[in-house]
C-alpha cells in the first residue's frame, strides 16, 4: 500500500493538522514520511523599492527560520510517534515543490485552510492546485478555525 508519505507544512495550524493526520496514518501503515517546507519566492509578493532593499535579506532569513521551525515541530512529532522521517527545506512555489517531491512518494497528506471567496482568489490554494495537478493520490485534511 502506502510506504512513503509526503507531508508538506507551512507551519500554520491547518498544515500542522495535516502533519498530525499524516503521521497517524504513517504509524498505522508502518510507512516513512518526508516533511517539506517551500520557501516561496518573494518577488511577486513584495514590491521592492529603494526603502525596502536593506530589509530584503533579513526578510529572507526570517522566512527561512520560520520554515526550519515548522520542520522542527513536525520532526519532533514524528520522533514522539516513532515514525521514520526526513525533512526538506526547498526554494520555489509551494505547489510546484510539492508536486516535484511527490514523485518519490506514494501519497501526499496535507492540510487545507479552507479559504473561500476573495481570500482564495488573493491568497490562492496550494492544496487545490496540488489536487488538480498531482499524479499521486492526495489526502486533504480540512481545517476550520472555531
Amino acid at each position: 500500500m502506502y510506504k512513503s508519505l509526503l507531508l508538506p507544512t507551512d507551519g500554520s495550524e491547518a498544515a500542522e493538522k495535516g502533519v498530525r493526520e499524516g503521521l497517524r496514518l504513517a504509524k498505522a501503515l508502518g510507512a516513512r514520511v518526508a516533511f517539506l517546507h517551500a520557501l516561496e519566492p518573494l518577488g511577486p509578493r513584495l514590491l521592492l523599492g529603494p526603502e525596502t532593499l536593506p530589509y530584503y535579506q533579513a526578510l529572507l532569513e526570517d522566512f527561512r527560520r520560520a520554515g526550519l521551525q515548522a520542520l522542527d515541530r513536525a520532526t519532533r512529532l514524528a520522533e514522539e510517534l516513532g515514525v521514520p522521517f526526513e525533512a526538506h527545506l526547498l526554494e520555489g512555489r509551494a505547489a510546484e515543490a510539492i508536486l516535484e517531491a511527490a514523485q518519490g512518494h506514494d501519497l501526499i497528506v496535507m492540510g487545507s485552510h479552507g479559504r473561500t471567496g476573495l481570500d482564495q482568489v488573493l491568497l490562492g490554494s496550494v492544496a487545490l492546485e496540488v489536487v488538480r495537478r498531482s499524479a499521486k493520490p492526495v489526502l486533504v485534511v480540512p481545517y476550520r478555525r472555531l
